[in-house]
């Protein structure tokens, strides 16, 4: 499962930012632990998000580094149910790049770090989202996204998705919402437009959405 989604994320998040207009996304319950990610420190304060069915947290670089080289010990230290699963090899990488980020430009740490999806009735984390920078000169802020097939067809992604915006679009400096998607992966269009993204270009295989305040 993790190996999964998180592959998916990660391709979706590192392909680059290619492209770059409007909608809100609905109301769900913010709790924010903290909204500062400490200098150098391992133990960075994490914010939470909460919607109906989910918990999304924005991992530490402590977690980082367990969901890199332990995964069962990231579960475990968010007091999760084991799944037994391990991140790829060839992602542990990008989570290294990631964390070098995180510790070399703390006050960005909410923009590069991994968000971790977790369904609040099995206490399992069923998908991952992420950001890939700080705001750009327009402003805006690129999510990436992916959930375990298992767990698809459930709303859960838009959930995610519509939550994420919402608290984006609410930090200084931040107008807008931009993503890419394969013109022909539909469920996660389907995502964008319930949420409320709009497409603003498109190339013979990606689609450029934006989603402002």
């Amino acid at each position: 499962m993790v190996r999964n989604l998180v592959g998916r994320l990660f391709r979706v998040l590192h392909e680059g930012q290619r492209g770059r207009t409007p909608g809100r996304p609905g109301n769900s319950s913010l709790t924010t632990i903290g909204a500062e990610f400490r200098s150098g420190s391992d133990d960075s304060t994490m914010i939470r998000l909460e919607t109906p069915r989910l918990t999304l947290m924005a991992l530490t670089v402590q977690q980082m580094r367990w969901q890199r080289d332990s995964f069962a010990r990231l579960e475990q230290a968010l007091g999760l149910a084991a799944s037994g699963q391990r991140l790829e090899e060839e992602l542990r990488p990008i989570v290294s790049r990631a964390i070098s980020h995180m510790r070399r430009r703390p006050y960005h740490a909410r923009w590069h770090c991994q968000w971790a999806a977790v369904l609040k009735e099995e206490r399992r984390i069923v998908g991952s989202l992420a950001f890939k920078g700080p705001p750009d000169r327009d402003n805006a802020v690129e999510i990436g996204y992916g959930f375990d097939s298992f767990y698809h067809n459930r709303g859960l992604a838009t959930e995610a998705v519509g939550e994420m915006v919402r608290w984006a679009l609410d930090e200084e400096g931040v107008e807008a919402v931009i993503a890419e998607t394969a013109n022909m992966n539909v469920a996660s269009m389907r995502v964008l437009q319930k949420v409320g993204f709009v497409i603003t270009s498109a190339t013979q295989r990606y689609l450029y959405w934006r989603i402002s305040s």
